[in-house]
């Protein structure tokens, strides 16, 4: 019986193995392209370059731009630029792609579309004008189809000869970029070229259909690039949205992928979640631009969807943020597959997906070539609306200032003007609802100009919606985000000067010290210059109360977590701690860090008890962070902690995996990171273990999960019951209500406020008490017995920008969001909020790092 059952077995898998070649051979065969096009034979294929058929293996970033520099070469239609390069130097390309004599007349081209797009009335449209129509691929460097069907839409317009290609390319200038994401590009291909096969696996368990954590879709520190156009923390999208800016594409086409068990999605989306900003005209005019990809899937049968799940509301997403400029943002999203899948709806194949990518944008191309006049005219006339918008706008300005960081003001400074928001200097003190805004410190943001709408995207708080239901976060006010103090303004009676430049705010350095340095905590590069103070052997003090002192400057007030460097003081055996070199350290820190920083010739101040051999001002220790990563953890959190200390504050970080925990020596370390993931596998030896490190020094900092985990594990919190029972005193439901029901009980990415506790040592450096955190989940805890652990609590009415149900801001109002306990020698401290967000919540990073450097300066109660 056995043998009988053994040979049953071995017939059904040499047939299933027959299967799959049979497969493989017709996807061999079948053409990408459409028979009739004829192809100029000197131009090179990509199968010829690559030595492979497309969608066999997934295309190397290397090999693709590599291949894009030969296209330039052999073809006059075609232009190679890098527009910038990925955090691991690896270029991004743009190929601009048109007409050989456009090609020669281009600066005048594109000098005329911008010309077009400003309120200059004179500015016309030309009968000859092209169409720019920008089409750009990987963003996520997982979705292979999205980047390797950049090749074949390069060669065919560089090499397609007919009517067809030279109408197309005389009435466009095309822009193709490829791949957005070069780092996580290499990743996936990587992965994809170690586990291919020869024989074809069409199980979705193999490893080549699942790459490993973190997975190529985000960039080297893990963050999703696709949400990054307007906020622009990495130097991925500054690249990609600086050359958006030199050309303002009539329309930016963003290719996607998406379950393996879904069709195929095109915009427009959803229509009841547009942001208002948002033009109808826009989405009308979208529809019309979308009829070449879907006459050419009906062409084919291709099931596909529009008008459902995808949308248009968050403004930093790539097929979103041109539609603040008069472009049209279009998303594509087709089932993945990284090489031949089984999928409930059939065999999915890789090649498919490539050539269907390829034919989708060729069509997008000439449907909008043919809709070009129509195109020009609605972004010729967007600037003319938005002026309109702008002068019924009750608000006339904002004005903001944050004068206790001027370095953290440059970076949102910078922002605005990446998103090409005109700011101008306050030209005189001026009072607004009981605030002062000081001339030096403050500016003025107006609503009367050309980018009105991305201004309003910018500073808006908006807090009710048609729909409650939101594919991202609801709410992202930047001034918030930043802790930048602001207020609309209503009339003009302020006075400004000229718009400016934006330049780093470098500081005058300080005379030679004979007794100390110090300087103010508030500085957002202080925990920078801290770090490189005790790595380089020196022993700073931190204040723990406020006080007066006589420097170099005059007469200057120290906030509470202000470092004292005393000259004389360091540790033994740092030959080169010394006062010449530490003098060099705090004019590096004055002008290359933008620190302000005071030489101190006497120990002795103006305030009581606070002389610089004071016991108000503690020791400080150089902490060395272990990060928790790996499996089951969320990349986003643990990659925005990476890239705070890595990349901007120059402090090392140690990635380890979960699962290795067991067996590392956390002694090594002072600090231990746990962000979202999870954490139901933990044992309880390595429980124990993580206990007993924290008794005996270790401070753990948890976000998310990682703060759940650990405030129920090794503080015994009890979480706040926030959303629960609710249902069941609830009138009867229809189950086709289920969806906005659930989305009424989510708070999927809100701009929330607390209060901040400024005299705790995790407030150190905050001049304000009310402080605006990004809260995505319902995540909070009781307040702890002990009356001094609540160092943020939540206020009531605390939405300040998004969505959150009056119920659910009712039910967290007085909960606690950060919590500070000491436990044993060490400490616990638990983020409900993440303080890192996106990179761009530079208002409360610093309470993240506060709890790296002042995790033992707090005591038990």
């Amino acid at each position: 019986m056995q043998n009988i059952l053994f040979t049953f077995a071995t017939v059904a898998l040499l047939f299933s193995v027959s299967v799959q070649h049979k497969v493989f051979a017709a996807q061999q065969t079948d053409s990408l392209y459409t028979a009739s096009t004829e192809f100029d034979p000197k131009i090179t294929t990509p199968k010829d370059f690559l030595g492979h058929e497309l969608g066999q293996k997934m295309v190397q970033n290397n090999m693709m731009t590599a291949y894009f520099r030969q296209l330039a070469a052999q073809s006059e239609r075609v232009n190679y630029e890098v527009i910038g390069y990925s955090h691991e130097n690896r270029p991004i390309v743009t190929l601009t792609i048109t007409s050989p004599k456009n090609m020669a007349n281009l600066p005048q081209i594109q000098a005329n579309h911008m010309a077009m797009q400003t309120a200059d009335k004179k500015s016309t449209i030309s009968a000859d004008m092209p169409v720019i129509s920008w089409i750009n691929f990987g963003v996520h460097g997982g979705e292979v189809s999205s980047t390797d069907s950049a090749m074949p839409v390069a060669y065919h317009l560089a090499a397609a000869q007919g009517q067809e290609i030279d109408s197309l390319l005389e009435n466009s200038v095309i822009l193709l970029t490829a791949s957005f994401n070069p780092d996580g590009n290499t990743r996936e291909s990587t992965w994809n070229w170690q586990y291919s096969s020869n024989v074809v696996i069409t199980d979705p368990n193999h490893a080549l259909h699942g790459s490993p954590w973190p997975s190529g879709r985000t960039n080297h520190y893990w963050f999703d690039l696709n949400r990054q156009w307007m906020l622009q923390q990495q130097p991925e999208p500054v690249s990609w949205v600086k050359k958006f800016h030199q050309w303002r594409p009539n329309i930016v086409a963003d290719f996607h992928e998406m379950r393996s068990y879904k069709t195929f999605y095109f915009h427009p989306g959803a229509p009841d979640r547009v942001h208002p900003l948002i033009d109808d005209q826009a989405m009308e005019l979208l529809n019309e631009v979308v009829q070449g990809p879907r006459d050419f899937m009906d062409s084919e049968a291709k099931l596909y969807f529009n008008q459902e799940s995808y949308d248009n509301f968050y403004l930093g997403k790539g097929a979103t943020y041109p539609h603040l400029f008069g472009s049209l943002g279009i998303l594509f999203e087709q089932a993945s597959s990284a090489g031949i899948l089984e999928t409930p709806r059939g065999l999915l194949s890789f090649r498919e997906n490539i050539r269907t990518y390829y034919h989708v944008a060729i069509a997008l191309l000439e449907n909008a070539a043919e809709k070009r006049q129509a195109l020009l005219s609605f972004q010729q006339d967007f600037v003319r609306n938005s002026e309109k918008m702008a002068d019924r706008d009750d608000i006339k300005a904002y004005i903001y200032s944050a004068p206790e960081d001027p370095v953290r003001l440059f970076h949102f400074n910078q922002l605005l003007t990446r998103n090409k928001i005109q700011i101008k200097p306050l030209a005189k003190d001026f009072e607004v609802n009981g605030k002062t805004f000081r001339k030096g410190e403050a500016f003025i943001v107006e609503s009367e100009q050309e980018n009105y709408r991305m201004l309003k995207g910018v500073f808006s708080k908006i807090t009710t919606f048609e729909n409650n239901t939101f594919y991202d976060v609801s709410g992202w006010t930047l001034p918030l985000a930043f802790g930048i103090d602001f207020e609309p303004l209503t009339r003009t009676r302020y006075k400004a000067d000229s718009a400016i430049t934006v330049e780093f705010p470098s500081q005058q350095p300080p005379s030679k010290a004979t007794v100390a340095y110090g300087f103010d905590w508030s500085h957002y590069n202080g925990p920078k210059v801290l770090y490189e103070l005790l790595e380089q052997g020196y022993l700073p003090r931190i204040a723990t109360k406020p006080f007066t002192a006589q420097t170099d400057s005059g007469s200057q007030s120290f906030g509470r977590g202000s470092v004292i460097v005393p000259v004389n003081n360091k540790i033994s055996g740092y030959s080169n701690a010394n006062s010449d070199n530490l003098y060099k350290i705090m004019q590096q820190a004055a002008i290359q860090d933008g620190v302000k920083i005071h030489a101190l010739n006497s120990s002795h101040t103006s305030s009581i008890g606070m002389d610089l051999g004071s016991n108000s001002l503690d020791a400080v220790s150089l902490p060395k962070v272990a990060l928790v990563i790996g499996a089951g953890m969320s990349p986003y959190q643990a990659g925005e902690v990476w890239h705070l200390l890595d990349k901007r504050m120059q402090i090392p970080v140690t990635l380890i995996e979960k699962q290795r925990l067991s067996n590392v020596d956390l002694s090594a370390y002072t600090h231990l990171v746990m962000t979202n993931g999870k954490y139901s596998d933990i044992s309880d030896s390595l429980q124990n273990k993580i206990t007993t490190w924290v008794r005996n020094g270790g401070a753990l900092v948890g976000i998310g999960d990682g703060a759940r985990w650990a405030g129920l594990n090794l503080l015994n919190l009890t979480l706040a019951d926030i959303g629960k029972g609710k249902l069941a005193s609830q009138p009867r439901i229809d189950y086709a209500d289920k969806s906005m029901v659930k989305a009424q009980d989510i708070i999927g990415g809100a701009v929330m406020a607390g209060d901040l506790d400024i005299s705790h040592p995790l407030g150190y450096g905050y001049t304000r008490r009310e402080i605006a955190s990004q809260r995505s989940g319902l995540l909070a805890f009781e307040p702890p017995q002990n009356p001094y652990a609540s160092v943020v609590k939540i206020t009531p009415d605390s939405l300040l920008s998004g969505y959150a149900s009056a119920e659910n801001q009712q039910k967290l109002a007085g909960k606690t969001s950060l919590v500070a306990e000491r436990k044993g020698k060490g400490s616990v401290i638990l983020f409900t909020d993440d303080p890192n967000f996106r990179g761009y919540f530079y208002g409360t990073e610093k309470l993240f790092l506060n709890s790296l450097f002042f995790s033992t300066l707090f005591s038990a109660p």
